[in-house]
């Protein structure tokens, strides 16, 4: 064989062995980036156990800007849906920025970008709101620097779908410097920090009614100390059976000791009506008002763990807020530790079912119809965290928002990143996938590569016998 040869085929190989890895890396990509639509047959949807929920997609860590091997995990979630263009957009926390995804294809949903944390801060917890299309962001310690931020969510509807972007703040309230959740009341234009850095880690109360010019509300502090370490909350323009608070903004509020009811329409002067506990109470995390505000349920995030139970919702008889009555609790079947319970009055659900995220046990949905009493029947679960459903909470399932008109429930797990879930609770129960797939779109990269990557490798196999 000739110099000349000898080089030719040295450089035909180089060629082949550089193409050939260069559609591998596509391969990969792809594969690292794809989304697994999976019908829930028979208790199962892939490796995850369910019930009555179909897998539309899951979205790992890494095609949101995350990597658990450096510790960037995902933390809470909140939906958006645009005014103008009907897209709805899963806002999802990590330890370092918001991710932003655009499920108007739930089957396939596109990464879009993420808005660093303020001034590039670490964070366990992130907490987001929206309200009038932007975003309130708070972030919780070991970053003591975040405050809150405020990003314009309409710039989603323009960003570049074949690429990501890197967003920027359009506006920042420095009143708190952390804070560990936060709750925006909607109809009056107010959101409630709490356990932030003031007011004793109570309530902190921020006026975003000029949503790009955050001010601490009232003329003073902007605190609502009803007690110390305050969780998490729900405040609503209240139009409940006590008469005496009609039109009232009434926030119920949980802590390490109790739960508290108030009257926030002042922000100057704001009013506790009723501060009471529960049998066991170790942290109520969370409540929820039933859409008629009959009842509260109420999650705790501490009794599993402090006291060995198995997962509880608790129900509080609140038809008089001055007085309200411990009416019992629901058993879940596994001692995960519970975290957030939501009743949506809006989307697809219309409080027919209280839609919790219970940590290491997943999405659990349960018929709450025989309200006031607390035999409850769980009719759809997904468990995004296939190795156990033990106590424990920062692994698994830590949020969902299930407020979306498509009835696509948005679920942030810490490890696997982001689960777009559809579940089917009326009617017949082995509804397929078939109206959310459609007419698939072929991959042509990923095709390309593999017919690519099979040429090349019959080629070199060529090369190999020609040169024996």
């Amino acid at each position: 064989m000739s110099h000349y040869t000898a080089h030719i085929k040295r450089h035909w190989l180089i060629t082949i062995v550089t193409v050939t890895l260069f559609c591998m890396a596509i391969i990969a990509v792809d594969l690292v980036t794809a989304t697994t639509t999976t019908e829930c047959t028979d208790g199962m949807a892939g490796e995850y156990a369910c019930h009555n929920v179909h897998l539309l997609a899951n979205m790992p860590l890494q095609t949101l800007g995350g990597d658990a091997e450096i510790g960037v995990l995902a933390n809470d979630i909140w939906g958006w849906t645009s005014p103008t263009t009907g897209i709805e957009y899963a806002l999802v926390g990590l330890r370092n920025a918001t991710a932003f995804v655009d499920i108007s294809d739930p089957v396939n949903p596109v990464y879009l970008g993420s808005l660093p944390a303020h001034q590039d801060g670490l964070s366990d917890y992130r907490d987001i709101k929206v309200y009038q299309d932007y975003a309130f962001i708070v972030a919780d310690t070991p970053y003591d620097a975040h405050g809150m931020q405020v990003f314009d969510l309409t710039e989603l509807d323009s960003a570049d779908r074949s690429a990501t972007t890197t967003f920027t703040e359009a506006a920042h309230y420095d009143g708190i410097a952390y804070g560990h959740n936060l709750w925006i009341n909607e109809a009056t234009g107010f959101a409630y920090i709490y356990r932030s850095d003031t007011c004793e880690a109570a309530t902190h109360m921020v006026d975003i009614n000029d949503p790009l010019n955050p001010v601490t509300a009232g003329s003073g502090d902007g605190c609502y100390i009803s007690n110390t370490k305050d969780s998490d909350a729900e405040c609503i323009v209240y139009d409940g059976p006590d008469t005496d608070y009609t039109g009232r903004e009434i926030c119920v509020t949980g802590s390490d000791e109790s739960v508290t009811i108030g009257d926030v329409t002042d922000k100057d002067n704001p009013v506790i009506i009723d501060i009471f506990t529960y049998p066991n109470i170790q942290r109520a995390h969370q409540g929820a008002f039933t859409i008629d505000r009959n009842y509260i349920l109420i999650s705790d995030t501490m009794d599993e763990m402090m006291l060995g139970f198995n997962t509880r919702t608790h129900l509080i008889d609140a038809h008089d807020l001055d007085n309200p009555v411990y009416l019992g609790f629901y058993q879940h079947s596994s001692p995960a530790t519970d975290h957030n319970v939501y009743i949506p009055a809006g989307g697809a659900y219309l409080g027919e079912f209280a839609i919790e995220t219970n940590w290491r046990s997943g999405l659990r949905i349960l018929n709450i119809a025989s309200i006031p009493d607390t035999d409850w029947e769980e009719v759809a679960y997904f468990d995004t965290y296939p190795e156990n459903d033990n106590v424990g909470a920062k692994s698994g399932t830590w949020s969902s928002y299930p407020w979306f008109e498509s009835g696509v429930i948005a679920v942030s797990d810490v490890e696997r990143g982001l689960f777009l879930l559809y579940p089917v609770l009326r009617g017949p129960t082995d509804v397929t996938l078939d109206a959310f797939l459609g007419e698939q779109t072929t991959q042509w990269p990923l095709v390309i590569a593999l017919l690519g990557t099979t040429t090349l490798v019959g080629g070199i196999l060529v090369y190999r016998r020609r040169s024996n």
